[in-house]
Order: C-alpha cells, then structure tokens, then sequence
C-alpha cells in the first residue's frame, strides 16, 4: 500500500474554552447576587415609607358598623404602625379597649372612649408619617 506523505499526523490544540465558560458563567453570578441584594436594600429602604403609609390610609379607612370586625382590623393594622415608643405606649392602651370588642360572640356597641383612643393614635400617626 502506498503511503501518503502530504497528510500530517494530528497536532494536539488546546482548548480553553470550558474554563472560559465557567468563569463567565461565575462572574456573571457574582455579578447577578450583588445586583440582587442592591435592588433589594433599594427596594426596602423605598417601600417602608409607602408600606407605612398604605397601612395608615388602611387604618384610617375603618368601618366602624361592624365593632368585632373593625377591632380586629384596628388591632392588626394598628400594630403594623406602632414603630416608636411613643406610638407603642398608645396603641398598647386602644388594644386594651379593643379586646373587649374582640372575643366575644356579639360585640357590644362601640364606646365613646375606644373612639377617642383610636382617634388619638390616628393622630399621632399621622404626625410621625
């Protein structure tokens, strides 16, 4: 058989194209985490005082028809609110008033007295927003 003499054996080329994908897809990563926890420290620091104040409209916009109803919404509401001392101390006294609406099968008609403490800590609320 004859032997070909312009064919040249195999060179061996190297390939670093996997190592290249790798760190790419690393980087890229990396890159993805930290733009992550930026838009989140962005997102939370913007969106507390919004937070804040759509519980506050919430707040404010209670019906009073149905007292066990709008005591326990006051209450849920009222505690998302209560961030300082100040507004702790108040809401802590209209939640005292409010749990004798709430545990009950028929709530008693609404007092003069919870109204005053639930216009209170609206107000002081609304001075700290």
């Amino acid at each position: 058989m004859n032997k070909l003499y312009d064919i040249k054996p195999f060179i061996a080329i190297e390939d670093n194209s996997l190592y290249l994908l790798i760190a790419t897809l690393l980087f890229a990563l990396v890159l993805a985490f930290f733009a992550f926890r930026i838009a989140k420290k962005y997102a939370l620091k913007h969106c507390k005082r919004d937070c804040e104040r759509y519980f506050f409209e919430k707040f404010k916009s209670i019906d009073w028809e149905n007292p066990k109803k709008a005591a326990y919404e006051a209450t849920f509401y009222g505690r998302l609110l209560a961030k300082d001392k100040r507004r702790k101390e108040i809401f802590l006294q209209l939640k005292e008033r409010l749990d004798a609406l709430k545990y009950k099968k028929r709530s008693e008609k609404l007092n003069a007295e919870i109204m005053r403490y639930y216009n209170l800590y609206k107000q002081v609320c609304d001075e700290s927003l």
